[in-house]
C-alpha cells in the first residue's frame, strides 16, 4: 500500500528542515513525498532541497511542484492530491513534524479494519515542550461521529493526523475549493465523512507547532471570517443535495448556528454573510436561536441559548462522546 505524504510549503523557513527530516525518517518505506512551493518568499525551498541531498536514498521518492503564482493553501492541498499517486493519502504541514512511526501505525490499522480513514492522536509544540496528548475521539459509529463534526467544536475536523484511502477522494469527486483557505479542512472532512468508515489510534502519529505565529491559526481577520462562511456553504451544498433523507439536518444546523454566532463575535457584517451562506433556520427552535444571537439580546445570553442547544443535542442524540486530551 504506498502512501502520499503531502506537504504545502510557504514561510517555513524555520520550520521546513525539521518536518522534511521526520518524513525521510519513516519506518514504512512505500511512501512518495510531495511538496508544493506556492510561491515561498523565503529560503523555505533552499533548506528543503539541502535536507533532500542528505537522504540520496529518499531522493527518488520526492516530488517538487512550483505554482506559477501563489494560490492559498486551499488550491495548493488540491495541487497536492492531483498530482498524488499513493493507495492512501496524509498531509502533514510544513511546521508540523510526525514520529518515525507514523505511517506505519496509520497504515497497519488500515488494512487491519478496511477501513477509509484513520485518525491517530497527536500532541501540541510550544516554546515549552509537548503538551499532554490529544487522543481521537472514540465514537465507533460513523453516522453518529459525523454527527459530531457537523455540530463544530466537539471533535477535531483537522485534516492532518490522519490517514485518507485517495479514492475517498477521487471516486467521490471530492476537492478543495480555491480561495477558501480558513476552515477548508472543515468543508472536506465532513463530506469525505459521509461516505467513509473510519477507524482510530491512540498512538501519536502528529506534532502539531504552535510556534509559528504567523499561520493561519493564529488569526481571526476578516479575510478568515469570509473563508470560514464560504465553507460552510461548501458543507450546506453538499448535504442539501447529498443528504435526502436529512439525517443530518439538526447537526448541520448546530453548525451554522455556530457561523452566526462567530459573524456576531467577530463583529462581522451580518448582510455580507447572509449574502455568502444563504442559510434559513428550519424549525422553531433554531429560528428562535438564529434570531437570538442575530438581534440585540446581549450576547453573552444568545450564546449561552446556542451552547445549551448544542449541548442537549450532543448528549441526547450523539451520544455525547468527543476528543480526550
Amino acid at each position: 500500500m504506498k502512501v502520499s505524504v503531502l506537504v504545502p510549503v510557504y514561510g517555513v523557513e524555520k520550520y521546513i528542515g525539521r518536518c522534511a527530516e521526520s518524513l525521510f525518517a519513516q519506518t514504512y518505506k512505500d511512501i512518495e513525498y510531495v511538496f508544493v512551493d506556492d510561491c515561498t518568499p523565503d529560503r523555505s525551498m533552499d533548506v528543503l532541497r539541502s535536507v533532500v541531498s542528505r537522504h540520496p536514498v529518499c531522493q527518488a521518492q520526492v516530488k517538487v511542484i512550483r505554482n506559477a503564482v501563489n494560490s492559498g493553501i486551499g488550491a495548493v492541498r488540491q495541487t497536492l492530491i492531483d498530482n498524488a499517486t499513493g493507495d492512501c493519502l496524509t498531509f502533514v504541514d510544513s511546521d508540523d513534524y510526525l514520529p518515525p512511526r507514523a505511517v506505519e501505525l496509520m497504515c497497519a490499522e488500515m488494512g487491519r479494519g478496511g477501513v477509509d480513514i484513520v485518525d491517530g492522536a497527536w500532541q501540541r509544540v510550544t516554546s515549552g515542550g509537548l503538551s499532554c496528548v490529544n487522543t481521537p475521539c472514540h465514537e465507533r459509529d460513523d453516522s453518529r461521529y459525523l454527527k459530531l463534526l457537523l455540530c463544530q467544536n466537539i471533535v477535531s475536523n483537522r485534516l492532518w493526523g490522519r490517514l485518507y484511502r485517495r479514492s475517498l477522494f477521487t471516486r467521490n469527486g471530492i476537492r478543495l475549493v480555491p480561495g477558501i483557505d480558513y476552515s477548508e479542512d472543515y468543508s472536506v472532512i465532513t463530506r469525505l465523512m459521509f461516505h467513509a468508515r473510519r477507524s482510530f489510534i491512540d498512538d501519536v502519529v502528529y506534532y502539531y507547532s504552535d510556534e509559528n505565529t504567523s499561520s493561519y491559526t493564529h488569526t481571526m481577520s476578516p479575510k478568515h471570517v469570509r473563508s470560514y462562511i464560504r465553507a460552510n456553504r461548501v458543507v450546506l451544498d453538499f448535504f442539501s443535495a447529498d443528504d435526502r433523507l436529512r439525517r443530518y439536518s439538526a447537526p448541520l444546523q448546530i453548525g451554522l448556528l455556530n457561523v452566526l454566532r462567530n459573524v456576531r463575535a467577530n463583529k462581522f457584517s451580518f448582510a455580507e454573510a447572509d449574502s455568502l451562506l444563504g442559510y434559513v433556520p428550519r424549525g422553531l427552535l433554531f429560528r428562535l436561536v438564529a434570531a437570538m444571537l442575530r438581534g440585540k439580546c446581549p450576547f453573552r445570553l444568545a450564546e449561552a441559548a446556542y451552547l445549551a442547544l448544542r449541548r442537549a443535542y450532543v448528549s441526547t442524540v450523539a451520544g455525547g462522546r468527543s476528543e480526550r486530551g
